[in-house]
């Protein structure tokens, strides 16, 4: 590489180099500062230039294409471009050595969005290869595994990240949005966090995500001979790759259908030997998630017939996890299965062609269960309308209601509670299940039915907040605040939290024109005497150096609510 050599070059000799992310460079607030400067004073400093052209000569931008663009606003406003010159430093470079200074000097830019400098490092990546990762982290100052993270949600769908460029997705979404292997299902997932304005927040989509994530634990194939220890899409290799992008409690697949795919294999390949077979006497088997309500038949009221031994259709359908959903099923001919049904009706019922017989055999189960059942309706609603809505009875019936509608939401926390053994088994091994898990409908009304009244009044107030908290929308919490009076305008504070989730053109924003923050004299004492900056030149701020003046300076934040926040 030669030295260089100062020049004013026309802008018809200059074209920009094709490794400037094209989207968003030249345009929005900054841009508009920069040609307005230019417009009053020129441009300051010298852009840099390579020659790749002799005769005629023309040079390459290998930085500073934004001080070119606006300049050439500026002259396009003024007669065109002819006559017009812009200081440069011309330095010959090879195509690498102009690539590195191009894309590090775009990597600095402050305004650079969190979606360019991730196509950034893309393009940095594709060119020089990923061995190069550690090189260009140490040129950066940025943490290899912030630059893989951000890398790797770039293989997300369009749509998503041009939500994620908007700012109605958060980095966190889309770090378990690239999770899931299905785009139906991240497009779904995107579509539903944009319109309900963020209503589902990070750690909720982290939830639904790891229930689609396959525990390693639960196969029943051979996962060393599968190759999953080593596997890109099991979660310990992910996270050792990407940090927290994978931080998942327990041993994951992050692509359930090749965990699927093996699960099934192995079944199908042993199930003679399996413990389904020898408990269920059944052929075969399904995943539940495979086979809809109205397709199976269970053998719930009657034993199956000898016909069914030997039939493919008999079968057990099984949860992906191994556990099993229906022990004995028939997925077959419906008139095979429901004359079945009615011949062990009616030996139950012992009608051999006369009613003698009749009167030495009970009933079948389900003749008193209906009639008492339909007893319970009429006369229920009857008794409920005697009761005080502040009677004692009502309060443990709204509890019960309340729990049982509620059952995945509730029943884990009432359950750990009240000391209800399966529920802390399944704490203490699989935590993430209980949210799963539901009781019986019995065993909760037993328990409602023996707790003392402030029990009853203390556990409807946690399980309604519950059920505030997590099922409401925005709009309905916001009412519920309303009229138990939190007052949002006066109470709400800017945190690290908030803050860290902004641009530093968005910060500046805040605390100018919005909040008026930056106008108070703590914040500007703070950022002369503390930052030792420029009186009043809170743009020369890093973002940490801007989050420091809200939180650090003693600027009263009282009242100073973003009206994104006040809806």
């Amino acid at each position: 590489m030669e030295s260089q050599a100062y020049r004013e070059l026309e802008l018809g000799e200059l074209v920009p180099n094709a490794w400037n992310p094209k989207e968003g460079r030249c345009e929005g607030p900054d841009f508009e500062e920069m040609v307005q400067s230019v417009r009053e004073k020129g441009v300051l400093e010298p852009i840099l230039a390579r020659p790749i052209e002799e005769d005629p000569p023309l040079f390459e931008i290998v930085a500073g294409e934004r001080r070119f663009r606006a300049l050439e606003r500026v002259a396009s406003e003024n007669g065109g471009p002819e006559g017009w010159k812009i200081p440069a430093m011309v330095r010959k470079l090879t195509d690498d050595e102009a690539f590195e200074i191009t894309m590090i000097e775009n990597l600095q830019r402050k305004d650079l969005t969190e979606l360019q400098e991730a196509e950034s490092f893309k393009v940095y990546l594709d060119r020089k290869g990923m061995d190069c990762l550690p090189e260009l982290a140490e040129r950066t100052g940025i943490n290899p595994r912030y630059i893989r993270r951000r890398v790797a949600v770039l293989d997300l769908p369009k749509k998503t990240l041009k939500a994620w460029d908007k700012g109605e997705l958060s980095f966190g979404h889309l770090e378990q949005l690239i999770r899931l292997k299905d785009k139906k299902k991240i497009l779904e997932y995107t579509q539903n966090i944009v319109e309900w304005r963020g209503a589902m927040t990070v750690k909720e989509l982290k939830e639904k995500v790891d229930n689609k994530a396959p525990k390693l634990k639960w196969a029943k194939f051979d996962t060393e001979k599968a190759g999953c220890t080593s596997c890109a899409q099991n979660s310990e290799v992910q996270k050792k790759l990407f940090g927290s992008l994978a931080e998942i409690s327990e041993v994951r697949c992050l692509n359930p259908g090749c965990f699927k795919k093996n699960q099934n294999n192995w079944l199908l390949k042993n199930w003679k030997k399996t413990g389904y077979r020898k408990q269920y006497g059944t052929n075969g088997f399904r995943f539940k998630e495979n086979v809809s309500y109205d397709e199976y038949r269970d053998f719930f009221f009657f034993k199956p017939g000898e016909q069914c031994k030997d039939c493919p259709e008999f079968i057990t359908l099984i949860n992906l996890d191994g556990t099993v959903r229906e022990g004995q099923a028939c997925i077959g001919n419906k008139d095979c299965f429901n004359k079945l049904q009615n011949k062990a009706a009616k030996r139950g019922n012992g009608r051999k062609g006369s009613e003698a017989g009749s009167q030495d055999r009970p009933r079948p189960a389900w003749h008193g269960e209906y009639f008492r059942e339909k007893f319970y309706k009429e006369q229920i609603p009857m008794k409920f309308e005697e009761l005080a809505p502040e009677n004692e009875k009502t309060a443990r019936f709204i509890l019960m209601s309340l729990l049982q509608s509620n059952g995945r939401l509730l029943h884990g926390w009432f359950g750990i509670k009240h000391g209800v053994e399966e529920a802390r088994e399944i704490a203490e091994d699989e935590p993430e299940r209980l949210q799963w898990w539901v009781m019986d409908e019995g065993e909760v009304a037993r328990i409602v039915l023996n707790m003392t009244m402030p029990e009853v009044t203390a556990d409807l107030k946690e399980a309604a907040l519950m059920v505030i908290l997590h099922d409401f929308g925005p709009d309905g919490r916001q009412a519920v605040a309303n009229h138990i009076g939190i007052d949002l305008g006066k109470e709400w504070r800017l945190n690290k939290e908030y803050l860290g989730k902004k641009t530093i053109k968005e910060l500046l924003a805040l605390g100018g024109e919005e909040l008026d923050i930056f106008n108070q004299k703590e914040a500007q004492t703070y950022l002369y005497e503390v930052l030792n900056k420029k009186r009043g030149n809170f743009k020369s701020c890093k973002k940490d150096e801007l989050i420091r003046i809200f939180l650090e300076s003693g600027a009263d934040l009282t009242g100073r609510v973003p009206k994104e926040i006040l809806g």
